[in-house]
């Protein structure tokens, strides 16, 4: 399918008639993007409303242009959103970057054993919403292999949540 039809097909599901230039980005390069874009326009099927903002014509005559444009600068901004909470949460702690720095220098990578894939299973089953993310990965695998104390690494792993809460 071409670029055109996947933008159409994008924009067909959705209610408010309303498409992005960032919802089409992962189709086709800018350019390619661009000349597609241009070219429903040219040829009727969508409606250039503003900056990187189209829509469907008949969604343009029923809800109005600038009921269309409000909600794609709240589109937008809930993107942006998700983009910094993203941005905060792979930004590393104090206490991650000692434990990655610790991890490398000793060689040691985490590889899940089949004790941990039944503790996330048995946890997702019981409801709970318990993740552990790199760092905690890391400390299990330096702990597994003897590098640190089981104390230490207690020690560290409340470290780096206190941390998290922080930043």
């Amino acid at each position: 399918m071409d670029i055109k039809g996947r933008i159409l097909q994008s924009l067909r599901p959705r209610r408010d008639g309303l498409l992005l230039r960032l919802d089409a980005k992962p189709f086709g390069s800018p350019s390619q993007v661009s000349a597609a874009l241009r070219s429903l326009v040219d040829g009727g099927l969508i409606e250039k409303l503003d900056r990187g903002v189209y829509a469907k014509p008949a969604k343009v005559v029923q809800l109005g242009k600038e009921a269309l444009l409000e909600s794609a600068a709240l589109r937008v901004k809930n993107a942006h959103d998700q983009f910094v909470q993203r941005r905060k949460r792979t930004r590393l702690t104090p206490t991650a970057l000692y434990v990655r720095d610790l991890a490398k220098s000793e060689g040691v990578g985490f590889n899940p054993i089949y004790a941990d894939r039944w503790a996330s299973s048995v946890t997702k089953l019981a409801g709970d919403e318990v993740r552990s993310d790199s760092t905690d990965d890391l400390l299990v695998a330096l702990t597994r292999l003897g590098k640190m104390t089981p104390k230490d690494m207690l020690a560290l792993v409340i470290k780096h949540h206190k941390d998290l809460k922080r930043v």
